[in-house]
């Protein structure tokens, strides 16, 4: 390995450890100086049941989330089991152990589900739970891969960007971007927006990559840097990109939230917001979550601030789920909060186990699908 990208990947470990020890307090590291919110009292206004309830086995250490695609449920452990599961009843479909331990997934598309492993392994399956193919990619991951229109996209933690042949494994390109000197350890997702991949990187940018050859189409600024210290300049998106309606929304550490038009690029909004994870959309609204854990919602037209609820504050909440008539969020206790789209008020709490939910709810036929780091796998049901 070349001596100065060698020394430029240890310089990043570094800071990004001491980003950690400086940034706990910030929400998106765990702090233990600062005691969550304790539960507010709640007079409930929306009756949510469990209506199952699984084990599948922990996800501690990992970056593991549910996908959800018509109706089939794929979830993953840490310690390398994939399943199939039928999100009606919550019967397992199939299990298949892959020989590895699982630090990043899941990504499915109903024909090809796909994980990746600590080192960078990257393990595709067919929808029957059979073994397809294994790749390699330049670094660790921590991001579920997107999968879908014949490719497995995977994003390594150096943000290098690999496209897969979905059928064969066969690599089809792979985008490297250069980095600020300081960058967080944070599951980043990307998304399929026309014929383009969308991807947040550090330093605020969302980028355009072309999906048939991995060319950048365009690149917009979710939000600039500021600060005179590197730790201040911080500014990495995180999370989900939203796209939907012809808008990419996206959310940056120490930054803003905003939309842009996702065939060009084009900025339509921006609001100032330190996020804590990524965004979420209905046809009204966009949902935050900043990084002491208050819920915003924003006008998806125009981006005014419709309402903030602080009241969760410092639960170190998921990326929200927006339902047809509650927003979901988990938190690091094991509670699943839902709250009302219209005005941010508390509608609801379940909780699921005692354990942190890190992955952000997912939605199956109006239903939230929700997994703690204990490997709880539930489905709660508001009512129709």
């Amino acid at each position: 390995m070349d001596r100065s990208v060698a020394a430029g990947r240890a310089r990043r470990v570094l800071l990004g450890a001491a980003a950690a020890a400086l940034l706990a307090g910030c929400g998106l590291f765990e702090d233990k100086k600062t005691p969550p919110s304790p539960l507010p009292e709640l007079q409930p206004g929306l009756a949510v049941g469990t209506t199952w309830r699984l084990s599948i086995g922990s996800s501690r250490g990992a970056f593991l989330q549910p996908a959800v695609v018509e109706n089939a449920l794929y979830a993953a452990s840490a310690g390398g089991a994939v399943l199939r599961v039928e999100p009606a009843s919550g019967n397992v479909v199939w299990r298949t152990e892959v020989g590895a331990a699982i630090a990043a997934g899941v990504g499915a598309d109903g024909f090809t589900v796909a994980v990746a492993t600590p080192r960078g392994e990257v393990i595709a399956l067919d929808a029957d739970g059979t073994v397809r193919w294994r790749a390699q990619v330049s670094s660790d991951v921590i991001s579920p891969p997107l999968v879908g229109r014949g490719v497995v996209i995977v994003r390594s933690t150096d943000h290098r960007l690999s496209a897969f042949e979905a059928d064969s494994g066969k690599r089809r390109w792979v985008f490297v971007r250069q980095l600020p000197p300081l960058i967080l350890r944070a599951s980043t997702e990307v998304a399929f927006a026309g014929d383009n991949v969308l991807v947040g990187y550090p330093g605020g940018r969302l980028v355009a990559v072309a999906l048939s050859n991995g060319a950048v189409r365009w690149e917009t600024a979710v939000s600039e840097p500021k600060g005179t210290t590197e730790v201040e300049r911080l500014a990495d998106v995180l999370g989900p990109i939203a796209v939907a309606d012809g808008l990419a929304c996206a959310a940056s550490f120490q930054g803003r939230v905003s939309c842009a038009d996702a065939a060009s690029g084009s900025l339509r909004w921006a609001r100032d917001m330190s996020a804590g994870g990524g965004v979420a959309r209905d046809s009204r609204s966009v949902y935050a979550v900043d990084s002491a854990s208050q819920l915003h919602a924003f006008a998806v037209d125009g981006g005014a601030s419709l309402w903030r609820n602080e009241r969760l504050a410092h639960r170190r909440l998921t990326t929200p789920l927006a339902l047809p008539g509650a927003v979901v969020a988990g938190d690091l206790e094991g509670y699943v909060h839902f709250l009302s789209p219209a005005e941010g008020s508390l509608l609801a709490r379940v909780r699921v186990d005692s354990s942190p939910i890190v992955a952000r709810p997912m939605a199956w036929n109006g239903s939230a699908v929700v997994l703690t780091t204990d490997g709880t796998l539930t489905l709660l049901a508001p009512p129709r």
